[in-house]
């Protein structure tokens, strides 16, 4: 019986677009196991009536399916949305989003030991078991996230649109916060955090709605635009690659600064052979003739796109791997090094045509 409401649980997150995890055809034992560390059994009696958003029931709603009392079931609800196990927004609830869920455990800094099982189960049904493909990208190849280049990377008189620039997203959304990064929170916490002498912890910066679930959950920092721009280009001096969902419209629901160790999206592209996990931007770095070929640039690229030419003694890209962040050009000691524009991915133009694509690509057509 018990068993019986996490596969209910399951299915009802395997109608997102990204699916669940699974090994083989059936779901993950690791990510059931999951669920079951995330939700105790009274808990996932209520649960098993959510469905994932943008399908929310009132706690009335959820105590008429359940057989239960409006005030007791209002109490649990709001216990777990309060730690983030399920979304609660004005009085009403459904399952979180996939990366909420997955990494429930992970946005508070403090170490518990289910923190440390969460992250071992991750561990198998998101590594091992492969399902960072779907966290990632599509099943056909489309990425889910797009890399933002720095703006101050560009070369003078290059078009940037302001969809494309990390400063002009922040500045068209009022609400901002910063919360603790959960991928590397996460291998922090297990010990085997491999960028610790390199980069903080740090933040996700989290935009629009994103920042008030955030803050209603107790897990979010709220900041103004100029602190959110000074956070991020403090990141980018430091390495970390700016990223956004893939689509251009300006309500964006995160702004990830990554790392090639511990990042879930970076990591497809620098560890799982995964090139769709990020979309580049429509950006590439070009050294001029002022290239001193010191290999800087090479040192701080995750992707290992720039290498120095002999015959030219300049540094040259491999567009292939190259997804014109510009985190190799802002610390070129000859300031040879800058992004110009070269047209090869568009976004979506909001998350719906996005997620419509990944479901149709998924699963088939998306009802």
């Amino acid at each position: 019986m018990k068993d019986a409401l996490y596969l209910r649980i399951a299915e009802n997150i395997d109608r997102n677009p990204l699916g669940a995890p699974k090994s083989g055809p059936t779901f993950s034992a690791a990510f059931l196991a999951y669920l079951r560390l995330l939700y105790s059994p009274a808990e996932a009696e209520l649960v098993q009536h959510l469905q994932m958003p943008s399908a929310f029931l009132t706690s009335a709603q959820v105590a008429e399916q359940a057989g239960r009392e409006e005030a007791e079931v209002k109490e649990t609800l709001e216990s777990l949305a309060q730690r983030g196990a399920i979304m609660g927004i004005a009085g009403i609830y459904s399952l979180p989003q996939i990366p909420l869920l997955l990494n429930a455990h992970q946005f508070r800094p403090e170490k518990k030991p289910e923190d440390l099982e969460a992250a071992k189960l991750y561990q198998q049904f998101f590594i091992k078991e492969g399902y960072y493909k779907y966290y990632e990208s599509s099943e056909k190849g489309t990425p889910i996230m797009r890399a933002i280049p720095v703006q101050r990377a560009v070369d003078p008189g290059q078009k940037i649109l302001d969809s494309e620039e990390a400063h002009q997203i922040i500045e068209a959304t009022k609400e901002l916060a910063l919360v603790p990064c959960p991928c590397r929170t996460r291998t922090e916490k297990m010990g085997v955090r491999e960028c610790r002498d390199k980069y903080p912890i740090g933040f996700c910066i989290m935009p629009g709605v994103s920042a008030v679930y955030f803050q209603m959950a107790g897990l979010g920092r709220k900041v103004t635009a100029e602190q959110a721009e000074s956070y991020m280009d403090e990141m980018q001096d430091l390495g970390l690659v700016a990223m956004t969902d893939n689509y251009s419209d300006p309500n964006h629901s995160v702004i990830c600064l990554c790392c090639d160790c511990c990042c879930s999206q970076v990591r497809g592209r620098t560890r799982w052979e995964n090139p769709a996990a990020i979309a580049p931007s429509n950006f590439m770095p070009e050294a001029s003739l002022d290239c001193a070929a010191c290999g800087t640039c090479v040192d701080r690229c995750f992707f290992g796109a720039i290498y120095l030419d002999e015959e030219t003694d300049r540094a040259l890209v491999d567009s292939d791997l190259c997804i014109g962040c510009g985190i190799c050009t802002i610390t070129c000691p000859e300031g040879a090094l800058k992004l110009k524009r070269v047209e090869r991915a568009r976004p979506f133009a909001n998350a719906r045509e996005l997620y419509r694509t990944i479901a149709q690509e998924n699963k088939g057509p998306a009802d």
